[in-house]
């Protein structure tokens, strides 16, 4: 532990600012030692904390500036042999404290303060009243020797003087007073009377105890400093990776959508080829027949048949024309999306970009971080192994408690393992949007009640909704109103590839946003309820249909033909075409009535099962019935016959005063499907057999897994 001088003189003891000899050295809480006046300009100039030129670390601005950082009293000791070892060893001329001659110096007394010529040096040493300043004096051959240790030194010097009678040696330390340096009557008599008084032996051995434990477990963190440097190359070096592989795992994306749109283009120009020849074969028939018949019958007819001729190539045009602007459409739609996919990759490019410039500059500050962080290691190892090294009780009490202090800091630091540069090596982006949506098979249908938030259900609305599906609005948007519903006929590429929805009510197409739709059927299949479109082109929809309003379900369908069961008519047979779905949607899903009447108004059918939810003439609320007839002689306000099962009469109300529940009334024996989960009775979608009418608004049904359990009738529909 014995340090050398000759080993820290020449780069230990010099300021970092001026690059000279220590002058009156002041020592901040991270060890770095400054001369006096090169670090007041940076004291003055911080407001609440000083930061250090070196290490950059901050601490707080003591009350009184640049005096209320200590003074390196060590520091100061061994800056000022240094300077007396210089003029002992160049034998300088000076005053002699014995014979008060200037001559060549040849030692130097710590005890008496003053240099000794040759003469006075042997008479200082054995003079009886000097012989014990023999201990205290540096000698020329001390100053040769190279192996003079800082224990040495310490040696030297005496014990400081009492701070509040500088003609008495301090005996004793006050700890409260930061182990300020006093004699016994201070202690006992005077300003420290009361204080906590240690004697320097004991104390000095106190703190070297501790500084010694905190030394040891800083050299066990010694790994983890010095091998942060190769950890933050590596992460670096995977971070350049990472990016480069990902823009060619996007390039490569890129390159496959681009081929996908080339091919699409192929098929496009070769489907417009056949048909062009499809039609020029068809138009060569047409006039070689037409040439035939012309050259057969007689010249009076002639006129005629020229006619039909100019027709025929009129029509062929118009096709023609017609297979044209189609193509044209579908150049300008891939069109469309090549652009759309060219920005994507540029956006996907600038994204992986940005986020490897940040991680590089987060990359420069951690390896700031640190340099500075060994920089503070390097300084407190080498300040605390020259205190230690000196063996100064004095100097143990004046300096190890700050050194301990940092310490603490100091390992907590470098205990730091930066679990972040494993994610900053790392690039993330989105995968390039597939140019077409891809088939799926339909999934069941999730209800918004599922959900914990709209958010979640527009995600799921987003990621399952297909052409053909059938949405309900769930609040105005853009002219479609609350409660209607519409077919998915396509996507806006240009507006988030929100859907365009064919509207039952508004009677025409128009775009909404995913947040304010929900998915409520998949298209029409068995089980589905629909009833005949009036622009049908069935002639005998009437007959087979019964009244046009009236509503069934799907039996059968191969998807271009339907089997529909009616309530007036047991079976209906015709072209999927020719019907509309029809979606019955509880009342609780609207915002308002108005709403609500809105919706029976257009979906509404002979045979249905209703209820009355406000009285109305002799209808009274909660009263359930059977659809007989419909008056629609005023759009506005429908006029409904219901024959009401707890009177078995029939009474005309408005549209407006019912509650659509089911496509009929349930009876004992039906087989149905529950609506919605009931906490220990049954979960959506169990089926079960009605076993008993309970009233107006109940009925018993006999689950398979829960028994029997009284359900209302609003809970349940026919199964399919």
């Amino acid at each position: 532990m014995a340090a050398q001088l000759v080993e820290l003189e020449e780069n230990f003891f010099n300021c970092p600012i001026c690059l000279d000899s220590f002058k009156d050295p002041k020592l901040l809480p991270c060890l770095h030692r400054y001369c006096r006046g090169c670090v007041k300009p940076e004291v003055d100039k911080s407001d609440d904390k000083v930061k250090c030129p070196l290490c950059k670390q901050e601490c707080d601005k003591p009350t009184d500036g640049v005096d209320g950082f200590k003074t390196d009293f060590h520091t100061r000791n061994v800056v000022e042999y240094i300077q007396l070892k210089k003029s002992v060893a160049a034998e300088e001329v000076r005053k002699c404290i014995g014979c008060s001659n200037e001559l060549q110096v040849a030692a130097f007394c710590f005890k008496c303060r003053g240099f000794i010529c040759r003469k006075c040096h042997e008479i200082h040493e054995n003079s009886g009243m000097t012989r014990d300043h023999k201990e205290h004096i540096l000698a020329l051959k001390d100053v040769k020797d190279k192996h003079l240790t800082l224990e040495k030194l310490g040696s030297l010097k005496e014990a400081p003087s009492c701070s509040e009678h500088p003609e008495k040696l301090a005996e004793i330390c006050c700890v409260d007073c930061d182990n300020l340096p006093i004699c016994v009557v201070c202690g006992q008599y005077e300003n420290h009377k009361g204080h906590t008084i240690r004697g320097v032996r004991e104390l000095a051995a106190e703190e070297r105890k501790k500084i010694e434990h905190s030394m040891k477990a800083l050299r066990e963190q010694d790994g983890n400093v010095r091998g942060f440097p190769a950890k933050l190359a590596e992460a670096r070096k995977s971070l350049e990776v990472n990016i480069t592989e990902t823009k060619a795992r996007i390039r490569s994306q890129y390159n496959k959508e681009v081929g996908k749109l080339n091919e699409k283009e192929r098929e496009s120009v070769g489907l417009l080829a056949k048909h062009k020849a499809e039609i020029d074969r068809k138009e060569r028939e047409v006039v070689a027949d037409l040439n035939r018949q012309r050259e057969r019958e007689l010249k009076t007819v002639n006129d005629k048949y020229d006619k039909c001729v100019s027709e025929a190539k009129a029509k062929a045009a118009d096709e023609r024309g017609g297979k044209d602007t189609a193509a044209s459409k579908t150049k300008d739609m891939l069109t469309k999306k090549r652009s759309y996919l060219e920005n994507e990759l540029s956006d996907s490019f600038s994204s992986v970009d940005h986020q490897g410039n940040t991680n590089m500059k987060t990359f420069g500050e951690l390896s700031d971080q640190s340099t500075h962080r060994i920089q503070r290691y390097d300084n407190f190892v080498a300040v605390v192994t020259s205190v230690l090294a000196s063996r100064d009780h004095w100097t143990d009490v004046s300096c190890l408690p700050d050194m301990n202090v940092s310490s603490k800091q100091l390992i907590e630091d470098a205990k730091k393992e930066f679990p972040e540069i494993a994610a900053l090596s790392k690039v993330t982006t989105k995968a390039i949007t597939p140019v077409f949506a891809p088939k799926a098979n339909p999934s069941p249908i999730i209800n918004r009640d599922d959900f914990k938030s709209d958010a979640d259900y527009e995600k799921y609305v987003k990621e399952h909704l297909r052409i053909g599906m059938t949405l309900r609005c769930r609040k105005a948007n853009q002219g479609v109103q609350e409660g209607d519903t519409g077919k998915v006929i396509e996507f806006d590429w240009w507006n988030n590839l929100n859907p365009i929805c064919q509207w039952q009510r508004l009677g025409g197409t128009l775009v909404v946003s995913y947040s304010d739709v929900e998915i409520v059927d998949q298209g029409i299949r068995v089980g589905s309820k629909v009833r005949l479109q009036r622009s049908a082109v069935n002639p005998s929809r009437d007959q087979e249909g019964g009244n046009p309003r009236s509503v069934g379900r799907v039996t059968a369908t191969d998807g271009k033909n339907c089997t529909v069961v009616f309530p007036t008519k047991k079976q209906w047979k015709g072209l999927l075409s020719d019907v509309e779905q029809v979606l019955l949607l509880r009342r609780s899903a609207f915002q308002d009535d108005s709403s609500y009447s809105a919706y029976v108004r257009d979906t509404i059918g002979v045979g249905m099962a209703v209820r009355c939810y406000k009285d109305d003439g002799m209808a009274k609320v909660g009263d359930i019935g059977t659809v007989t007839m419909i008056d629609d002689s005023d759009p506005g306000q429908l006029r409904i016959e219901v024959k009401w099962q707890r009177r078995g009469e029939a009474h005309w109300v408005k549209h407006s005063s019912l509650e659509i529940l089911g496509l009929r009334l349930l009876s004992v024996g039906d087989i149905v499907r529950a609506k919605e989960y009931i906490p220990h009775n049954f979960a959506r979608g169990d089926t079960g057999k009605i076993t008993g009418i309970v009233d107006d608004r109940k009925c018993r049904v006999n689950f398979p897994d829960w028994g029997n359990c009284e359900i209302l009738f609003c809970q349940i529909e026919l199964s399919p």
